[in-house]
């Protein structure tokens, strides 16, 4: 069985899933095709890894705004593919999906992935979830909380049968956990896309109040990632005076993001909002101590003073002191790795996510 996944091109948990989902295929029961798309240019890291895995792929690069003769090209795509599945990680192509869909050969089953957190859609993006509603064959959540806030905004044009809730799954056979080399300061890092929707505003700001309040303390913090936010941050490093503390790293491939995580002291992901973030899951496999804003779709996955620390978003001063309170009980810090790892080998593994949509391809 053919499965054509359509994937943005750039940073995000749409790839992270897509080549979980490859490797816990030990049998290859399914072919897998990638049709990488965006505003964005490909990946090298994407790109590699299709060609490495032998992994069919194609690239279609999309213009700002509306931009027709990319639709066109994608419809043309969908239909050369000839897939049995046609895998959307956005509801955003739910409509060129379904044009492809009725003008191929053989039925078509479309299943929508959708990850963008409620409480950040535009109108443009809960259209499409409502059309994904009404054209594809099944449309999956990432939790269930998730879905019953969907089907409380929907409400008429809800589904129950088509909405199914899969939870995401990394491979724990490469995020692990490794000693920390000795050093002289302590290393805080955040990894995700450099965009609105995160906040590290805050996480600048209460980074500062740290080195202000505690110039004795020796952190640094580094930030994983890229994207149209990043030069506004780095110039807030130098308004906070805190630019030799900060590395911006730029986006890291896998190999250099296990790296990087297991190099760190806390992981912090400051955000507006999540679905299920990949980023924590990545980190609680690797054993970090996490700090995290609570907010949905992350206050569902961690567990207030059991597998991390939540705080208010924008809320500097709050991260500032929940930073410092990690760093300064110690017991503390290692409970919540401890408790947060065996949580990530008990509930994030990428088999347990596969075996549940083989049976979602073959029902």
């Amino acid at each position: 069985m053919k499965i054509l996944h359509l994937i943005y091109s750039g940073l995000g948990g749409h790839g992270n899933v897509f080549f979980s989902m490859f490797r816990a295929d030990h049998e290859r029961l399914f072919t897998l095709e990638a049709l990488f798309n965006g505003v964005e240019e490909l990946r090298d890291e994407y790109k590699d890894r299709c060609i490495e895995n032998g992994i069919k792929w194609c690239f279609l690069k999309k213009k700002p705004g509306l931009d027709i003769a990319f639709y066109r090209k994608l419809v043309s795509t969908i239909r050369k593919s000839d897939p049995q599945i046609i895998f959307l990680h956005t509801s955003a192509h739910i409509i060129p999906a379904k044009i492809a869909a009725m003008l191929s050969r053989g039925k078509k089953k479309i299943i929508v992935r959708e990850t963008q957190a409620n409480e950040l859609k535009t109108r443009k993006e809960w259209m499409g979830l409502k059309l994904s509603m009404l054209l594809a064959s099944k449309v999956v959540f990432l939790s269930e909380a998730y879905r019953q806030q969907v089907k409380k905004r929907l409400y008429w044009s809800y589904r129950k049968k088509k909405a199914m809730v899969v939870p995401n799954g990394i491979d724990l056979d490469i995020f692990t956990p490794a000693e920390k080399k000795p050093s002289s300061f302590i290393l805080l890092g955040m990894q995700s896309r450099v965009v609105a929707i995160k906040d590290h505003r805050s996480l600048l700001h209460a980074f500062a109040l740290m080195k202000e309040q505690y110039p004795q303390l020796s952190v640094k913090l580094k930030i994983a990632g890229d994207g149209e936010h990043r030069t506004v941050l780095e110039q807030l490093t130098l308004q906070l005076n805190i630019e030799n503390d900060v590395e911006f790293t730029g986006v890291l491939n896998e190999v250099e993001l296990v790296v990087f995580l297991q190099s760190l002291d806390i992981y912090i992901h400051a955000s507006l909002g999540e679905t299920m973030s990949t980023a924590i899951m990545q980190a609680m496999a690797c054993k970090k101590t996490i700090i995290a804003s609570d907010v949905a779709g992350i206050n569902n996955m961690l567990l207030q003073n059991e597998t991390g620390l939540l705080v208010p978003t924008k809320d500097p001063a709050a991260l500032a002191a929940g930073i410092l309170r990690l760093i300064n009980e110690k017991e503390l810090a290692a409970r919540l790795a401890k408790n947060g790892y065996q949580f990530a080998l008990d509930n994030y593994s990428n088999t347990a996510m596969f075996n549940r949509y083989k049976i979602l391809f073959n029902s």
